[in-house]
């Protein structure tokens, strides 16, 4: 396992730790590790699942960070 891996894991773990109510497929969302298709047009939102196959390990880790980093701030107001 790379460490870019279990550094994906520890964060979601951690999340899960603080956030037993939610389940697993609603944390990979909430962490914006699964993410919805762009909407090109806001009249017709997309709710297909965008393929992150191809996302970089390290992309991952910055989406759930940032996103670690909003949850975070919005408590903090």
């Amino acid at each position: 396992m790379k460490q870019e891996h279990k550094l994906i894991l520890e964060l979601l773990e951690s999340y899960l730790e603080k956030n037993p109510s939610q389940r697993f497929g609603q944390a990979l969302f909430n962490l914006n590790i699964n993410e919805f298709q762009k909407t090109t047009d806001p009249r017709n939102p997309n709710y297909n699942i965008r393929d992150i196959h191809g996302d970089n390990d390290l992309d991952i880790i910055e989406r759930i960070k940032n996103r670690l980093d909003l949850i975070e701030s919005q408590k903090n107001n």
